[in-house]
């Protein structure tokens, strides 16, 4: 399912685009979950259902698109983002925030459609693939291509992001294994599981990341890390 948020202050605009999307979505085989937006302030507040695609208008009162989509970038940054307004001139002020497109009213079919298809692909890129970690600070959106590995401690789990940062979920390993697989990551023992893209070399039973950390794999396991390697293109 992708989760698709519409903010403009026009109703009846908000519904047309709405019909659009289903009908992209009846076509093409997809399934949108859509929540529609009158007032920024009410889309900000909503930010924690993590909505993959935005598409917002610009000119709006107490809050306009830009300041808006600001806002959606300290929270994401790597969902889809759309412009939608009558006046061209705005075009080209957005790109900062690495908008997708601008698209000027009236809105078409074949527009949605257009822009649709280029999100959808993005979406089902390694980068975009993502999961909902829960901890005690809440709910927070954790991009799979960020991840460096994940070391089970106690009931919990701890990321290790490419940024040198950790962040805490409540996990249980052998999940995150399954759900994982599919996306080159590999349990190196009963405590951790590495990220492929971030390994840069394996030696006899060591696990060597770009980071320098180094990590054990049992013997059982390093066949399918030497598999996932090659798939990968990495270099054994």
């Amino acid at each position: 399912m992708i989760k698709i948020a519409i903010c403009d202050d026009e109703k009846y605009f908000i519904d047309v685009i709405e019909k659009m999307l289903k009908i992209y979505a009846e076509q093409n085989g997809q399934d949108f979950l859509i929540k529609k937006y009158t007032k920024p302030l009410q889309l900000m507040g909503s930010l924690k259902e993590e909505f993959q695609i935005f598409l917002l208008d610009i000119e709006m009162p107490a809050m306009n698109g830009m300041e808006l989509v600001s806002i959606i970038r300290k929270h994401d940054e790597k969902s889809i983002v759309l412009f939608i307004s009558s006046h061209s001139e705005y075009l080209g002020d957005g790109y900062q925030y690495d908008i997708q497109n601008f698209i000027t009213k009236p809105i078409t079919q074949v527009q949605i459609n257009c822009e649709m298809n280029r999100a959808v692909r993005k979406l089902n890129t390694y980068e975009q693939k993502y999961i909902a970690v829960k901890n005690e600070n809440g709910y927070f959106k954790l991009f799979l291509s960020d991840i460096e590995y994940i070391e089970t401690i106690k009931r919990k789990v701890l990321f290790h992001l490419r940024n040198g940062e950790n962040e805490m979920g409540y996990f249980k390993i052998r999940d995150l294994e399954e759900r994982l697989e599919q996306y080159f990551f590999v349990r190196c023992h009963n405590g951790i599981i590495v990220n492929v893209d971030c390994i840069e070399s394996l030696h006899d039973l060591t696990v060597t990341l770009y980071s320098g950390d180094q990590i054990y794999i049992t013997r059982s396991r390093k066949q399918n890390l030497m598999k996932k390697m090659a798939e990968r293109g990495g270099c054994i």
